[in-house]
C-alpha cells in the first residue's frame, strides 16, 4: 500500500496523541512556546491526512493497515482509509489546525495553556483516530477519549461552577448514548463473530435474516444520538458553551458532534435493509432539526444561539441518511463538510466579538460593522452560508438535502425541514443583525472596540473563503466519495423552488422585524398563545426541567427512601440492638464484680475445683 507520506494512516493520529504527551515539557521550557508547538503539531497531523486523498482517489476499495493489538483474542489495531473516513480526518485536521492557531491569540494570558493545547491535541488525536479506525472496538476506545476531552475542555474554566457543572453534564449525558453504542457493538460481535467494519459487512450479508439487527442498528444509534446531540440527548451541548469559544468551534461544531453522524453514514451499509430503523434516523433528525431551530430563534446568547443551530443542522444530516438513498447519503456528508466550515467560522466570529466586546448577549450589542469590518465581513459570508443563500455553500448542500427528500417522496420529513429551513434564515439574519447592524447599545457605546488580531483573523479568512468557493465543488467530491447521486424528475426543480421560496419567507421576515424593525420583536410574544410559545422556546421544551426532576430529584428521593428505609430502619436499628445487648451483658457481668479479694479467691477455688471434678470424671483431657 503506497502513500504519499510515508504511515500516513498510522502517523496521522499517532502525531497530536505524542504530541499531547509532550506539551508539559514543552510548557517547562517556556509556556508562551506551547500554544506555537501545538499549532506545529496539527499542522503536521494535517500534511499525513492530505496526503491519504490520493490513495483514495487511486484505490476502488477502502484501504486496510493492521497490527496485532490484543493478542488473546485475536484482534488487531487498523485503519482503514477510505473516501469517508478521509474526508471526516481531513475536517478534523485542517479545521482544527486554523483552531489552534486562533487559539494562540484569543487563549493569550489565560492560566494553565498547557492544560488546554494537551486537551486539544489528544482531542485531535482521538478524533483522527475515531474515523480512521478499521473496527469497531478501536473506534470505540477513540469515541471516548475525545468524550474525555470534551469534558475536560467545556471546564477548562473550572473555577467557574457553571462551567464545572456544564463539563459533567455533557460527560453524564453522552455516556448514555455510549452505554447503548457499547451494547451494539458487542451484540455485533457475538452474532457475527468480528469487530472489522469491512468483515461485519461481509457476515451481515451472508446472515442477514437470523441476526437481532435492528436491536444492534438501534443501540448504534442511540450512541450517535448522544454524541451528535440529538433529541431527546441534545441537552448537553447548549451548556457546552461555557467552556472556551475555540474549544466550540473545534469540538461542538465542527468535529466531535459529527462523530454521530459519521457513525451513521459508517453502518449505514450495514443497516440499510433496514426500514423501521432508517425512519428512527430520519424522524428523530427531522424533529431535532425544527426543534433546535426554535430554541434558536428566541435565545440571546451569542455562542448559545450557535449552538442550538449547530443540533439543528446535525438534525438535517441525520434525516438526510435516514431517507436511505444513495442521494441522502451524499447529501449528508456534502452537508457535514459545508457545515463543519461555515459553523467554526461562526463560532470563532463569536469569540473574535466576545474578545472586544466581553459579552454574549447579542441584545446588548450592535452596530459593530464599523469597528470590526473584517470580522461583519467574513460573518456576514458565515451568516448567508448557515441560511442557504447562494453561492455560499450551505445553499448546494441543503439543496441537496431537499432534493433526495423530495425524490424519496417523504412529505411529513419534508415538512420538518422546509419549516427547519424556514427558521433558520430568520435566526441567522437576527444573529448578524442584533451584532454588527444598527447602532451600538449603551453597553458598549463607551468601549474601544478593535479589530481582532492577525492571529485571529487568518483562520476566520480562510474559513470564509472555503465557505464561500466549496459549494461549488459538487461534482469533484461526488467523484471523490465514489457514489453517483442523481435525484429523479422534478425533484432537483421542486428543491430549488422551495429553497428560493424559503429564502424569501425568511428573508422578508427578518428584514421587517430585525433589520427595518417595522415590526417589533415583541409583537411576537403577545397575547396568551404567544407568550406560552415563547417561555415553551426559551425554556427549551423544559427538557432539562424534566429530566432535573426525574433523574435528578427522583433519584435523590429514591436514594432517599432507600437510605431511611435499609439504613435508617434496619442497619441502624440492628447497630442499637447488638449495642443495646452488649450493654445488658456487662452490666449483668458487672454484678459479679464486687471488689471484695475473699469473693474473688472463692469464686477461683470454685473454679478450680469444678475443673478438677469434670478431669475425674473423664470429661475433660
Amino acid at each position: 500500500m503506497a502513500f504519499t507520506l510515508p504511515y500516513a494512516p498510522w502517523l496521522s493520529w499517532i502525531v497530536p496523541l505524542i504530541g499531547a504527551l509532550l506539551v508539559p515539557l514543552v510548557a517547562r521550557v517556556h509556556e508562551k512556546v506551547v500554544g506555537w508547538y501545538a499549532v506545529a503539531v496539527t499542522a503536521l497531523s494535517a500534511a499525513f491526512t492530505v496526503s491519504l486523498v490520493p490513495s483514495v482517489l487511486e484505490a476502488e476499495a477502502g484501504l486496510v493497515s493492521e497490527s496485532m493489538w490484543i493478542q488473546a483474542v485475536g484482534l488487531k489495531a487498523s485503519v482503514l482509509v477510505d473516501p469517508l473516513s478521509v474526508l471526516v480526518a481531513n475536517v478534523a485536521s485542517l479545521i482544527g489546525t486554523l483552531i489552534v492557531l486562533y487559539s494562540v491569540g484569543y487563549m493569550h494570558g489565560e492560566e494553565g495553556l498547557p492544560r488546554y493545547f494537551f486537551f486539544m491535541l489528544l482531542f485531535i488525536g482521538g478524533m483522527l483516530g475515531l474515523v480512521l479506525a478499521g473496527n469497531l472496538l478501536q473506534m470505540y476506545v477513540f469515541w471516548e477519549v475525545v468524550g474525555l476531552c470534551s469534558y475536560s475542555l467545556i471546564g477548562f474554566w473550572y473555577r467557574r461552577p457553571s462551567a464545572a457543572r456544564a463539563g459533567m453534564k455533557a460527560f453524564v449525558v453522552t455516556r448514555v448514548g455510549d452505554v447503548f453504542l457499547l451494547a451494539g457493538i458487542l451484540m455485533l460481535y457475538v452474532y457475527t463473530g468480528t469487530l472489522d467494519f469491512l468483515e461485519a459487512r461481509s457476515a451481515l450479508e451472508v446472515a442477514r435474516g437470523a441476526l437481532p439487527l435492528l436491536a444492534i442498528a438501534t443501540f448504534m444509534f442511540l450512541g450517535a444520538v448522544g454524541k451528535s446531540a440529538q433529541v431527546p440527548l441534545h441537552v448537553w451541548l447548549p451548556d457546552a458553551m461555557e467552556g472556551p469559544t475555540p474549544v466550540s468551534a473545534l469540538i461542538h461544531a465542527a468535529t466531535m458532534v459529527k462523530a454521530g453522524v459519521y457513525l451513521v453514514a459508517r453502518v449505514f451499509v450495514l443497516f440499510q435493509a433496514l426500514p423501521a430503523w432508517l425512519m428512527t434516523v430520519a424522524y428523530i433528525g427531522g424533529l431535532t432539526a425544527l426543534m433546535a431551530a426554535a430554541m434558536a430563534l428566541v435565545n440571546t446568547d451569542m455562542k448559545r444561539i450557535m449552538a442550538y443551530s449547530t443540533i439543528s443542522q446535525l438534525g438535517l444530516m441525520m434525516a438526510a441518511l435516514g431517507v436511505g438513498t444513495e442521494l441522502g447519503w451524499f447529501s449528508s456528508q456534502f452537508h457535514l463538510l459545508s457545515h463543519a466550515l461555515f459553523k467554526s467560522l461562526l463560532f470563532l466570529c463569536a469569540g473574535a466579538v466576545m474578545h472586544a466586546v466581553g459579552l454574549t448577549d447579542v441584545t446588548r450589542m450592535g452596530g459593530l460593522r464599523r469597528s470590526m469590518p473584517i470580522t461583519f465581513a467574513v460573518s456576514l459570508i458565515g451568516v448567508l452560508s448557515l441560511a442557504g443563500v447562494p453561492p455560499f455553500n450551505g445553499f448546494w448542500s441543503k439543496d441537496l438535502i431537499l432534493a433526495s427528500i423530495f425524490d424519496a417522496g417523504n412529505y411529513p420529513l419534508l415538512g420538518l425541514v422546509v419549516g427547519t429551513s424556514l427558521l433558520t434564515v430568520v435566526y441567522s439574519l437576527r444573529w448578524i443583525s442584533l451584532i454588527f447592524l444598527g447602532e451600538k447599545s449603551e453597553a458598549i457605546r463607551d468601549l474601544h472596540v478593535h479589530e481582532t488580531p492577525t492571529v485571529m483573523l487568518l483562520p476566520l479568512v480562510v474559513l470564509a473563503g472555503l465557505s464561500a468557493v466549496s459549494g461549488f465543488a459538487e461534482e469533484p467530491f461526488a467523484e471523490y466519495m465514489a457514489v453517483h447521486p442523481e435525484a429523479h424528475g422534478a425533484a432537483p426543480t421542486l428543491a430549488v423552488l422551495t429553497s428560493a421560496l424559503l429564502l424569501a419567507a425568511g428573508g422578508a421576515t427578518a428584514l421587517l422585524v430585525y433589520l427595518r424593525r417595522s415590526v417589533p420583536a415583541e409583537a411576537f410574544r403577545r397575547g396568551a398563545a404567544l407568550s406560552g410559545l415563547h417561555k415553551l422556546l426559551s425554556n427549551g421544551f423544559y427538557f432539562d426541567a424534566v429530566y432535573r426532576r426525574v433523574f435528578v430529584d427522583g433519584v435523590l428521593f429514591v436514594f432517599w427512601k432507600a437510605f431511611s428505609g435499609l439504613e435508617v430502619n434496619v442497619l441502624d436499628r440492628f447497630n442499637y440492638f447488638l449495642a443495646d445487648l452488649v450493654f445488658r451483658a456487662s452490666r449483668g457481668l458487672r454484678r459479679a464484680q464486687t471488689g471484695v479479694l475473699t469473693y474473688n479467691m472463692a469464686y477461683v477455688m470454685l473454679f478450680v475445683l469444678i475443673i478438677l471434678v469434670l478431669v475425674s470424671a473423664g470429661l475433660l483431657r
